[in-house]
């Protein structure tokens, strides 16, 4: 990884100026921005939230400075803008930059624009303002980076895919980015079911940047895509050493060696994964990224009827941060997951009825939407499998399958529902909807044809239903 920051001329002449004349902010500025879109802590600059502080102190009205601190706090689990005094009063002191800063660039009050967009909730319109950057800049790898998480978050993947390829042509061996925009284009292609050209790029990325963590991710959804297990888990841990200095996406690498042993049928080893790795990452850092791994790995082994034993408590305090935020439907979709597991019986049905809640709100707003037209039934399907109404939840989730998306992540990570769907039909009392069962399981097949998990499923099928 690069250990060289660009100066404000350096930005400049790399077509990117900035309204700052401060060569450190730029500096420190380069080094904050390819720690979040690189996700990692750089030593020599002491991490990425100490960078960030510093280039905040040279410069406090240093407009990129402040965009980029505030994209990197948006998009999680903060209450809707209106709801939310502290988001209003960051927001107004970052438009405030608008009028303070005289010498503010075109590209600069496009970037407050896009951010302010987001902060209200109108998350298609922020993403469309960043694409629109990316016409005019198409090296502006803030804009990228917003972009293509932004479009994760909403399934948006083959948009993802288009802009990716868009601007690579624009991106050289000397473009700072240029391995990272591999990595990503490479994951968008492997969402976009391009499997063989998603590991060829992939595999690009890391041959400039071995440490490019992106690209080694995407590489285990290639395999798991596949049903290649046993491949998966040897290239992910012969490289372990290049990506787990990567603390912002090593827990979830872990996730994936971990639902690679558990597709396979080896659970001790899938536990081992979760003790060792996953749930202790997510104890340590309060990540709702990381407790989306953590509980996704142990309701897929819940499925399997593995006891997990009370793996399940370990998660209880970072849990607790986020229960009732409804700040990103993907997250609230897996920490539903973990409380209808919760010891508190309850909990499930409190969680259910504030999300109902949550849509009531005179105000309109992105996720308001996904949550009302898919997070609710998503959550009602759920709750149906596990009271046993196995008719009911195959109903209300079948209807849903191709709409799910909306709720963000990754196929890998949204599959959960999927198998939650093809146990409710195989333990349904209607024989319809154990003929659909095994047709998603010979659809399933086809895509996935070395995988253990379905193959399973099938024998299951064939010895209670018939063939």
């Amino acid at each position: 990884m690069r250990t060289t920051w660009r100066d404000c001329k350096a930005w400049s002449d790399n077509g990117l100026p900035m309204s700052t004349t401060n060569n450190e902010a730029c500096k420190l500025f380069d080094a904050s921005l390819t720690q979040s879109y690189g996700m990692y802590n750089e030593p020599s600059v002491g991490g990425l939230e100490n960078c960030v502080k510093q280039m905040l102190t040279a410069d406090p009205d240093f407009v990129m400075g402040n965009v980029l601190n505030h994209n990197m706090q948006l998009g999680g689990c903060e209450k809707p803008h209106h709801l939310n005094p502290e988001l209003q009063k960051k927001i107004a002191q970052l438009k405030s930059l608008k009028e303070k800063v005289k010498a503010i660039t075109e590209r600069e009050e496009r970037h407050i624009n896009a951010t302010c967009l987001f902060a209200q909730g109108k998350r298609y319109e922020a993403i469309q303002a960043w694409e629109d950057i990316l016409i005019d800049y198409p090296t502006d790898m803030m804009a990228a980076r917003q972009c293509f998480l932004g479009m994760i978050n909403l399934g948006l993947q083959q948009e993802n895919k288009d802009i990716m390829t868009r601007i690579l042509p624009h991106f050289s061996l000397e473009t700072p980015g240029y391995s990272t925009i591999l990595g990503w284009q490479a994951f968008c292609l492997e969402e976009n079911n391009y499997y063989d050209l998603a590991e060829k790029v992939a595999k690009k990325s890391l041959e400039l940047e071995r440490h490019e963590t992106y690209a080694s991710h995407t590489l285990s959804h290639v395999y798991l895509m596949q049903g290649m297990h046993d491949k998966g888990i040897n290239f992910m841990l012969s490289t372990e050493s290049d990506w787990n200095r990567c603390e912002f996406l090593a827990c979830h690498n872990y996730w994936h060696v971990g639902i690679f042993h558990a597709e396979k049928g080896d659970f001790r080893s899938a536990l081992e994964i979760f003790d060792s790795q996953v749930g202790v990452r997510t104890q340590r850092s309060k990540s709702d990224f990381n407790l989306t791994d953590a509980t996704h790995l142990l309701y897929r082994l819940k499925l399997e009827g593995v006891d997990v034993g009370s793996r399940w408590s370990m998660l209880d305090k970072t849990s607790h941060v986020y229960m009732f935020g409804h700040g990103q439907m993907f997250t609230e979709s897996q920490l539903f997951l973990k409380s209808c597991c919760d010891q508190d019986k309850n909990i499930k049905e409190k969680q259910l009825q504030s999300l109902k809640e949550y849509v009531k709100d005179g105000e309109m707003w992105d996720n308001k939407t996904i949550v009302k037209e898919v997070g609710i039934p998503l959550c009602e399907g759920v709750l149906a499998f596990e009271n046993g109404e196995h008719d009911k939840a195959t109903e209300i989730l079948y209807p849903l399958r191709y709409d799910i998306i909306r709720i963000g992540g990754s196929h890998a990570q949204r599959d959960v529902f999927n198998q939650i769907l093809i146990n409710a039909a195989l333990r349904s009392s209607n024989p319809k909807n154990h003929r659909l069962g095994r047709m998603l399981l010979s659809e399933r097949k086809l895509a996935k044809t070395s995988d253990s998990w379905t193959d399973r499923m099938i024998a299951k099928f064939v010895a209670e239903h018939g063939s």
